[in-house]
């Protein structure tokens, strides 16, 4: 079983600050994803894990042995990247056994290790194929099974689905899940761009911002924003980086300000009306401008119960999706664009329509851009 530690990761290239202060602890057998915009150093740090960029500070150990100033053939892992890296030349059987080659590997055994790779990613009928024959889908399996056959303590996976379409994005995906099920002794650490399979692959999601923003993320000393499991980061975002990041489409973030305070919650007030959140008053004062939080798919556009009074907002555009739509809405007064999704098929642009916000599913976030807590649900 392997664990994986960074300890204080920082790096600088000439002036540029990549990565600082990175701290960080993968369970064994964890399926660890970092997430972030571009610029925030998310392959950087897979390959400094690999050991194919040395130059950073810090510690890194897996096994609770320092392998910082190990060279990367010794580390025992192995990385899958975007471009497949696959030999042209070479066979899938060849492409996957030459690591093993290369170490003087019995052929027997290299021959067993490759058979065992092809099953659990079903390229048993392309073993004596090129790449140049294989699709997208298929190569990117060669490239995963060329990682497995080695028996690495751990994988890493560099956005290896991003040059997939997206039915083939999906079936990859699913493999990759299966893979970690089947191996679950091994820690996999994944970088993505892909919120999807960012939320649907991680047991930990790792958030990271570019180092130029982190004296704006509260919270924030490092280039780490946030670390949890998928869907804390998903209900319960740490700070309006977080908030922003996390979803599809991100969190609407409306300006308002607080307009009384009691053990039950906070009202705040926007657009002329009242909003109730199920969130802790501590530290907060009558009057303290806040920036509210809502999901869209958590805007109320019906009837609805238990739900504050409603706001009136105006249809700017919609997205018909098939199971559901996407309402770009303008709220009077307010600049910012809200989104809401909807199963109504009968809304049009240019109609006016109410929506509540419930309680429940209100995010009260501080001038600084921290998260006020939660309530517990009764």
């Amino acid at each position: 079983m392997t664990k994986v530690v960074l300890r204080n990761i920082s790096l600088t290239r000439g002036t540029t600050e990549i990565l600082r202060d990175v701290n960080l602890s993968v369970e064994a057998g964890e399926f660890c994803v970092f997430v972030g915009p571009s610029g925030c150093g998310k392959s950087t740090l897979l390959r400094l894990i690999a050991g194919l960029d040395e130059d950073a500070d810090g510690e890194i150990e897996i096994d609770g042995v320092p392998i910082t100033r190990v060279p990367a053939a010794k580390r025992n892992v192995a990385m899958v990247f975007q471009g497949y890296a696959l030999y042209p030349h070479m066979t899938v059987y060849d492409n996957m056994a030459f690591a093993l080659k290369r170490t003087g590997m019995p052929k027997a055994e290299i021959a067993a290790r490759v058979a065992e790779a092809s099953r659990i990613l079903k390229l048993d009928d392309y073993l004596h194929r090129k790449p140049g024959l294989l699709s997208g889908g298929q190569r990117q399996r060669v490239a995963i099974g060329r990682a497995i056959v080695k028996k690495p303590k751990v994988f890493l996976f560099d956005e290896p689905l991003s040059n997939l379409d997206a039915s083939l994005r999906v079936e990859t995906r699913v493999e990759i899940a299966k893979l970690h099920r089947d191996m679950g002794s091994a820690s996999m650490l994944y970088v993505t761009h892909d919120q999807v399979e960012a939320l649907t692959l991680a047991d930990k999601i790792v958030l990271l911002c570019p180092v130029s923003q982190i004296s704006a993320q509260a919270g924030a000393a490092g280039s780490v924003v946030q670390i949890g499991r998928p869907m804390d980061l998903y209900h319960h975002p740490a700070n309006l980086f977080a908030a922003r990041f996390i979803g599809t489409p991100g969190m609407n973030l409306l300006d308002a300000k607080v307009a009384s305070l009691s053990e039950h919650g906070v009202e705040v007030e926007l657009q002329g009306r009242r909003c109730h959140a199920d969130v802790s008053a501590d530290g907060l004062a009558v009057g303290e401008p806040v920036t509210l939080g809502i999901r869209p798919e958590h805007v109320d556009c019906g009837a609805g119960t238990a739900v504050d009074a409603a706001l009136q907002a105006q249809v700017a555009h919609v997205e018909a999706l098939g199971e559901h739509s996407v309402l770009y809405l303008k709220l009077p007064g307010v600049t910012a664009q809200l989104l809401a999704k909807t199963l109504d098929e009968r809304v049009s642009v240019g109609d006016t329509i109410d929506m509540r916000f419930p309680r429940q599913a209100v995010h009260l976030f501080r001038a600084d851009g921290r998260a006020q807590a939660r309530l517990r649900a009764h």
